[in-house]
């Protein structure tokens, strides 16, 4: 039984190198799109502005966390750490939710007590043009980083892509706030500015919350399981599986498997099964890094005992000769 090369599908090249440089094309952006709209919205006194911009300015915050992540990450394995670093983009992705969690209750706050004191102001229209900057600057941004986030599984970069979408919806909601002012309704710049705080929030909770289930090694979807299990069940030997566990370790999935094989079969047999299932299991996605398998033997049967029995008495009256 020949042994076939374990292989992974490869990431693309360009891929590759879009991931380098998406987390820092997202960082100088997002400071220059923070620089211009808390310029623009202190200028023209829109509080929805104003507070979108400290949004993209918490995304500045965020980008350099996601940086420092990925070259730690990438560092791979070693003795120390042998299954890599790869949970350090999670904690990344928690710090980044917790800040924006904070600036949410911080906007709130803020938007709230303007409309309480009656501190209304319509903004000048160049918020709006702003706004709108904003809202297709944003777009590129998510675009360019989700599709590098998915190629290269990168929780950190994911991460970064649904902060310029979360930055999005608040620079329309920015649009709608301002256009309301002009229409004549006054309150509703810091209405605007309420609702940006809600959508970050909601964005920082649903995501760290997630981010947070991903650090206490969650398992791969359970259509991956089966899949698995159904592609080791393919090789003869492997009379059943008892168990799958996997976990996932930053951009990684690692699996462990234990296969029940015959108990006729030899030592070096099993190792080249063993080889089968990994191969298999790996070749199934470029998200799996390793997998260990474990073997078990199956109970002999009552024909195999009486064999085995046999062997052994033998065994016994050859020693006390």
């Amino acid at each position: 039984m020949s042994t076939p090369k374990l292989m992974h599908p490869s990431v693309p090249a360009k891929c590759l190198r879009c991931a380098n440089r998406v987390p820092v094309v997202c960082l100088f952006s997002n400071l220059t799109l923070a620089l211009f709209k808390m310029t623009v919205g202190s200028l023209t006194h829109s509080k929805g502005l104003f507070a979108d911009g400290i949004h993209s300015f918490c995304d500045v915050i965020g980008n350099i966390g996601v940086i420092i992540s990925l070259k730690i990450s990438s560092k791979g394995v070693d003795e120390k750490y042998p299954y890599g670093r790869g949970k350090i983009e999670f904690i990344s992705c928690i710090f980044v939710y917790s800040v924006l969690f904070l600036l949410a209750i911080l906007i709130l706050a803020s938007a709230i007590k303007h409309l309480i004191q009656g501190n209304l102001r319509t903004p000048g229209i160049l918020s709006l043009f702003s706004a709108l900057v904003s809202v297709f600057a944003n777009m590129i941004l998510y675009r360019l980083a989700m599709c590098a986030g998915k190629a290269m599984n990168s929780p950190a970069i994911i991460a970064d892509a649904n902060e310029n979408k979360a930055d999005m919806l608040s620079s329309i909601a920015v649009i709608v706030g301002v256009s309301g002012c002009h229409l004549g309704y006054k309150y509703s710049d810091a209405l605007a500015a309420i609702f940006v705080g809600l959508i970050i929030m909601k964005t920082a909770v649903t995501l760290g919350w997630k981010a947070i289930q991903d650090l206490l090694d969650t398992s791969i979807q359970v259509e991956k399981i089966k899949l698995i299990n159904k592609k080791i069940l393919t090789i003869e030997q492997v009379r059943r599986v008892s168990y799958i566990k996997t976990r996932r370790t930053g951009k990684h999935y690692q699996v462990d498997v234990e296969i029940i094989l015959s108990p006729n079969l030899s030592i070096s047999d099993g190792d080249e099964i063993a080889q089968a299932v990994k191969y298999k299991i790996m070749n199934i996605s470029n998200k799996i890094s390793d997998v260990i398998v474990i073997k078990a033997c199956e109970q002999p049967d009552a024909k195999t005992n009486k064999i085995l029995n046999k062997k052994a008495e033998k065994l016994v009256f050859s020693e006390q000769s």
